[in-house]
């Protein structure tokens, strides 16, 4: 006789481009036969979501906006789940974090298990609010980094038993390319021999754009640098103006998002991320695994990741001259950038793979089954 799978509800309100949503891809990719993957979008499917999709694991989207505006939302997530009977409900980001566990609970699902990816110093006092009552029905909260897990056990004063540090998953088969690198250059208007700074980020306030388009034109030494700037968002129309202001127009170069990233990459001399706040950055690892030096802001999970001077350089979030400083000591030493890069791949490859990953949820599913089952 079958054993009968374990069923997982994996609910997020959109699956964007991002690290949390790439976590979900890598689990119903990469999950034990035993458990049964089911992937729900409250609002809309998003280009990951499309990819989820793909793989033909069973995928709803349910095109609800739950809030206060709309509390019956929240009731039809909770009827989904009642037909659906799974024996976990594992939540990402902010809406599925609120309203998708309330929901789980409501539906008496055995086990809610949410996520924590960044430091949320901005968090709305009534999202944190909302975050401790749930914390009473929730089983577990994953959190993506040490710094990370430290602060919301303290922002939401949660159990922290209950809060587990998983460092985040890359798919390593993301670096391979697909066109050579003067062939990627030349499309994206980036010259054959000039020095190439990468960002891979959204296009929001946390991703500090405007503090690197300062540095890159005010640092004499990065004159004749060029920036590709990998992502989407809300403030791209903004960034874009503020590029032309500053005169920087023929050598920021917006791509829009890619799922190309090792043509990027390959393509790539320096690799930064100017985050104000942060978790645990996958854009970031990837590069480390390409090889790259990374210039980064010494915030939340990225030191626990780069460290300053042997992996990558290490800046204050917020500045430009600092964060020009850096990008210029690296665009004047190709055997510092080897250097870096280096050892930057060496210190990410074991730890970061999407096999360690899924090993330690599947630890976490289990216990909680187990105590579950007692």
């Amino acid at each position: 006789m079958n054993e009968r799978r374990v069923r997982v509800v994996y609910l997020s309100h959109a699956f964007m481009v991002g690290g949390a949503e790439e976590m979900v891809l890598s689990l119903v990719r990469h999950l034990p036969r035993r458990f049964e993957p089911v992937v729900c979008c409250i609002h809309q499917a998003g280009p990951i979501g499309e990819e989820i999709r793909s793989t033909g694991t069973p995928f709803r989207v349910l095109g609800l906006e739950p809030g206060l505006r709309r509390p019956a939302d929240v009731l039809r997530i909770r009827d989904y789940l009642r037909d659906l009977q799974p024996a976990i409900v594992h939540t990402f980001l902010l809406t599925a974090s609120l309203y998708g566990r309330l929901a789980a609970m409501l539906a008496r699902v055995p086990i809610v298990i949410g996520t924590e990816v960044n430091v949320y110093e901005r968090k709305r006092p009534s999202h944190a609010l909302a975050e401790r009552v749930l914390m009473h029905g929730t089983d577990a909260v994953v959190a993506s980094a040490a710094s990370v897990r430290e602060f919301y056990v303290k922002q939401v004063h949660a159990d922290p038993a209950r809060v587990e540090v998983v460092y985040n998953a890359v798919d390593w088969s993301q670096l391979e390319t697909t066109v050579p690198r003067d062939e990627f250059r030349a499309a994206a208007g980036v010259p054959r021999d000039a020095h190439a700074i990468t960002i891979i980020a959204r296009l929001t306030e946390q991703k500090a754009h405007r503090v690197l388009f300062d540095a890159l034109a005010a640092t004499p030494d990065l004159a004749g640098a060029h920036l590709i700037v990998v992502g989407d968002g809300d403030l791209r129309d903004e960034l874009v103006a503020r590029v032309d202001a500053l005169g920087l127009s023929g050598r920021v170069h917006f791509l829009g998002a890619r799922r190309d990233l090792g043509n990027i990459l390959a393509a790539t001399d320096v690799f930064v991320m100017p985050s104000l706040w942060e978790g645990l950055p996958l854009s970031m690892v990837l590069a480390m695994g390409a090889g790259l030096p990374i210039v980064a802001t010494r915030v939340a999970g990225i030191p626990e990741v780069v460290r300053d001077g042997e992996t990558g350089l290490l800046v204050p979030p917020g500045q430009s001259e600092p964060l020009g400083r850096a990008l210029a000591a690296l665009a004047r030493s190709p055997r510092e950038r080897e250097r870096l890069g280096r050892a930057a791949r060496a210190s990410v490859l074991p730890r970061f793979g999407a096999d360690r990953y899924i090993a330690s949820i599947v630890d976490l599913y289990d216990r909680l089954l187990a105590r579950e089952a007692a």
